[in-house]
């Protein structure tokens, strides 16, 4: 895995586990096709709306900026809620779908560059601790996703082209 992948999947996850950390997961499972559905939204509309870089609120933004173009999310059965719940099940579905070799090389050295920064050491203290309470985060996401891993399953390589790494 190249520094640039850890980096850019470290960021991206870190910045999910807090958008998402009050973020409810729905009752219910996530459905084959939800997920088909989900997948295939992100696919179309990311050339018009940009790459999803998920969140609750960018799960709105989507949905808004969508209904003001074709309004394709709408069409496809969603309400603001279900799209929200699906996207968000989606998301932690992919995580949980990442081999674990390649989703624990994220965090490789993270604590560590943050020692080897030119931060003080108050500010290296408090940046070492929200990384720690981050990965912690970002690993309850993937272990929740799991129960969404058989619906995702069948996506995931296309979802990795839609939320991994641009330089995979």
């Amino acid at each position: 895995m190249s520094f640039s992948l850890g980096r850019h999947l470290a960021a991206g996850l870190l910045s999910t586990s807090l958008a998402l950390g009050a973020f409810v997961l729905p009752a219910r499972a996530l459905t084959v096709e939800e997920a088909g559905k989900v997948v295939r939204l992100l696919g179309e509309l990311e050339p018009e709306l940009g790459r999803l870089a998920y969140d609750e609120e960018e799960a709105d933004q989507w949905f808004d900026d969508d209904a003001g173009l074709e309004g394709r999310i709408a069409k496809a059965g969603f309400t603001r809620e279900s799209w929200k719940e699906a996207l968000g099940a989606t998301f932690r579905g992919y995580l949980a779908s990442i081999a674990t070799e390649r989703f624990e090389a994220t965090f490789s050295g993270l604590v560590e560059k943050v020692d080897a920064s030119d931060l003080n050491a108050e500010q290296k203290a408090e940046m070492r601790s929200f990384v720690v309470e981050k990965i912690a985060e970002t690993r309850a996401l993937r272990a929740e996703g799991a129960q969404h891993l058989g619906a995702v399953q069948p996506y995931a390589a296309r979802l990795n082209e839609l939320l991994g790494d641009e330089e995979e």
